[in-house]
């Protein structure tokens, strides 16, 4: 995951921007109280971790990554607020203690990593008897920016398929419940949260692939120059149909769940 997110600013271009929009419909969903120790895993640049600043005012605020400059990106914006400590660290070996925290929460993080019931078992682990363990992630079907990138990218390089394929663990409905039960957790409820990412441009979409950020920016600087322009154009004809480009916007459809760690 490093190789894929490197910088706090070229992640604020690609993928923050749109975060801001999800964490809100992801924090209402799971119900956020202001008391005791909130933590935010896999924070990267701090949205979900804004969210909970603006909606607590005693609640201790902790977020973790594994991503050295996501990391030094939220301590800088967060360095205001004495509630709020952001740590280096990796979800599938929290460093904290056992029963520490209220509520843990993973926004758009668990189809990055490999072993994604390791780091619901630490979630769980370090969440308290009665506290709410939650999680966001894309909806397989539904990351409509996403999806067309790779259906484009395939039909000019049959080998993207593999790398498609292992870009990101795909989520589908019931997928996420159905981990949350198998860890243990009562009162599951899953749903899907849909937004929509909206561009002022085509290239407002574009120019952020061009920093290699995530799995489609890897691939896209990657390829040759030629490549790329016939990837560019294919997907701009994805996007705009037969319209002129200008402000557009495109559904993107996540799921989330919440669960109770059992007293």
């Amino acid at each position: 995951m490093a190789k894929m997110f490197t910088s706090g600013e070229d992640y604020e271009g690609l993928m923050g921007r749109h975060s801001k929009k999800l964490a809100p419909l992801f924090a209402d969903f799971v119900q956020i109280r202001d008391r005791g120790s909130l933590l935010d895993i896999g924070c990267g640049t701090g949205s979900l971790t804004q969210v909970l600043a603006e909606r607590t005012h005693a609640a201790k605020i902790v977020g973790i990554d594994p991503n050295q400059p996501f990391v030094d990106h939220a301590r800088a914006r967060f360095s205001h607020d004495k509630r709020i400590s952001i740590d280096h660290g990796s979800a599938v070996a929290l460093p904290y203690a056992d029963k520490s925290f209220d509520l843990s929460m993973s926004l758009l993080v668990l189809m990055f990593i490999a072993d994604a019931d390791k780091a619901v078992a630490e979630m769980k682990r370090v969440t308290k008897p009665g506290g709410t363990v939650a999680a966001c992630v894309w909806d397989k079907r539904g990351m409509i920016t996403g999806a067309t990138y790779w259906e484009e990218a395939i039909k000019l390089d049959p080998a993207a398929e593999a790398r498609a394929e292992k870009s990101a663990t795909l989520y589908q409905e019931g997928k996420l419940a159905e981990q949350w039960h198998k860890h243990g957790f009562k009162d599951v409820v899953e749903t899907p949260i849909t937004i929509q990412m909206e561009f002022k441009s085509f290239d407002d979409y574009w120019n952020p692939q061009l920093t290699g950020t995530g799995p489609t920016g890897v691939y896209t600087v990657e390829l040759r120059a030629q490549q790329r322009e016939n990837l560019r154009s294919a997907l701009k004809k994805r996007h705009l149909g037969d319209r002129a480009d200008g402000p557009y916007a495109l559904p993107a459809k996540s799921l989330a769940v919440r669960g109770v760690v059992p007293n």
